[in-house]
């Protein structure tokens, strides 16, 4: 892999900028290039001659994209079809990133595998699969790596999830989170190294990169992150109304990396001890 042009599109988010700062390779090309632009993503490209491109720029406000369905399908599909078209024809291992919030409703309890059915109920993950499906129509050589629940960045990036609920605890006796919706809390320096392990062994395809987390809820979620912060602050089930959504979300995001463990290739850790891990670095960073 030295030696090797790697382009990380959205640099600037939680996932991009966490590939830029810890990738283990030294020729890293980031630009906050406007992908929605066909010419502009040609001249680029043809410019920096990438080798390997992960593609993390996408519109990922889940409740905004109801209401700007243009802006969701122009970014996520049109947007990752521009760069698709630049790779047709050449040797580039393209890395798509997806969510496991592609998957529906299907499944109650169960955790979804890369070889379930996938039915997208909101615009954000509906564009987002199709953005998957103009990489698997048009390219070989390409990743599909569906992820969820993201966490990680220093306290500065606007989506740091982790730091937000650490304030709001500082702030309040009382905190209430939803008990409904199931997922999967995921480390981004985990699935750093996991997209790294993929490149390195020549894997190609589908693939599920969550943290191991079974049947946990948002409640468990913000709880563990308020008890690891030992704050004094109480955090409760919230009622159906409190958080209503404009975006139908499914209520089950959970997912399990299902082929990662057929190829021994599993290095994703279990969530509470990588959210474990994240808090005490966070905390050198605070005055608690």
């Amino acid at each position: 892999m030295n030696g090797k042009n790697i382009l990380v599109t959205g640099p600037s988010g939680m996932l991009g900028s966490s590939l830029i700062k810890n990738l283990s390779y030294s020729n890293i090309i980031s630009s906050d290039f406007d992908i929605t632009d066909s010419k502009c993503v040609a001249a680029f490209l043809l410019k920096n001659k990438p080798d390997i491109i992960i593609h993390t720029a996408a519109y990922t406000n889940v409740d905004d994209c109801e209401t700007n369905h243009d802006k969701a399908y122009k970014i996520n599909a049109i947007g990752t079809q521009n760069i698709v078209n630049y790779c047709m024809d050449k040797d580039i291992l393209f890395i798509y990133i997806s969510s496991t919030g592609i998957y529906g409703t299907e499944k109650e309890n169960e955790r979804y595998n890369e070889f379930d059915n996938v039915s997208p109920t909101t615009i954000h993950h509906k564009s987002k699969y199709e953005g998957e499906k103009i990489v698997q129509n048009h390219l070989n050589k390409y990743l599909i790596l569906r992820t969820g629940w993201l966490f990680g960045g220093d306290i500065t990036h606007s989506k740091n999830f982790v730091y937000k609920r650490y304030l709001e605890a500082k702030n309040n006796k009382i905190m209430y989170s939803d008990d409904t919706q199931k997922g999967n809390p995921t480390y981004v320096l985990n699935f750093v190294k996991q997209i790294e392990v993929l490149i390195q062994n020549n894997q190609l395809g589908i693939f599920n990169c969550v943290n191991e987390a079974g049947n946990i809820s948002r409640y468990d979620y913000v709880k563990k992150i308020v008890d690891l912060f030992e704050s004094a602050c109480e955090v409760k089930k919230a009622s159906k109304d409190i958080f209503k959504r404009i975006a139908p979300v499914s209520f089950n995001e959970s997912a399990i990396n299902y082929k990662l463990d057929l190829l021994n290739l599993n290095i994703m850790r279990e969530w509470d001890k990588s959210l474990s891990k994240y808090i005490i670095d966070l905390k050198k960073d605070l005055i608690l």
